[in-house]
């Protein structure tokens, strides 16, 4: 089962496309991220930024990753792929991964001697509201590609935990953040998919 979920300019285009070209055998559903109705009234103007076109950090349909249990009410696991994934291969074999009672499968982006995808190459550690809450070395995972458990998502209440993080990384940004722009800025409810995770210690795909 493929679910695609778009936004109302894109969901007649969507829709049409699929009802004319079927992915036969798999059964597809497209929904629109105006249609929840639960989010909150904001949501689709609350992250943009004066100076900041980039959609990796503005768009809400990323921002809508948090909400996940909220979007997929009687799923208990989903495979999410960014839009711009090229699937090369069958990935039926992640959906066996032992999750170990983790959260979120994730693939690494460090290397050995690699420091930029660390966490520390973009938060100030000296803070003390991180210092003893996280793991400056830790790797930031990719997450155009992650396999979550939604039931322990839920379990662990991890949508309000998020919820608490954006708040503090959106109040304190300049503090927190290495770089004030309004670029750096805008990443900060990626910071809190991070913060959110690296706490689970992801399993590696």
């Amino acid at each position: 089962m493929l679910h695609i979920v778009t936004d109302a300019l894109n969901y007649p285009a969507m829709m049409m496309w699929f009802l004319t070209n079927p992915p036969t055998p798999a059964a597809i559903e497209v929904e629109s991220l105006d249609d929840f109705k639960w989010l909150p009234g904001d949501f689709s103007s609350r992250f943009k930024l004066k100076g900041v076109r980039d959609p990796r950090y503005t768009s809400a349909l990323n921002h809508l990753r948090f909400y996940l249990p909220e979007v997929f009410p009687s799923l208990s696991k989903v495979l999410l792929l960014d839009h711009d994934v090229v699937i090369q291969k069958d990935l039926s074999e992640l959906w066996g991964i032992d999750m170990k009672g983790k959260v979120i499968g994730a693939v690494e982006t460090c290397s050995s001697g690699e420091g930029y995808h660390r966490l520390d190459n973009l938060v100030d550690f000296s803070n003390p509201t991180i210092v003893n809450k996280f793991d400056a070395k830790a790797c930031i995972f990719a997450f155009g590609m992650n396999i979550f458990d939604l039931n322990e998502w839920r379990k662990q209440g991890l949508t309000a935990t998020y919820h608490t993080w954006f708040q503090v990384v959106s109040v304190n940004s300049s503090k927190l953040l290495k770089g004030t722009s309004a670029f750096m800025r805008s990443i900060s409810a990626h910071l809190c998919f991070f913060f959110l995770f690296l706490t689970q210690h992801p399993v590696s795909l």
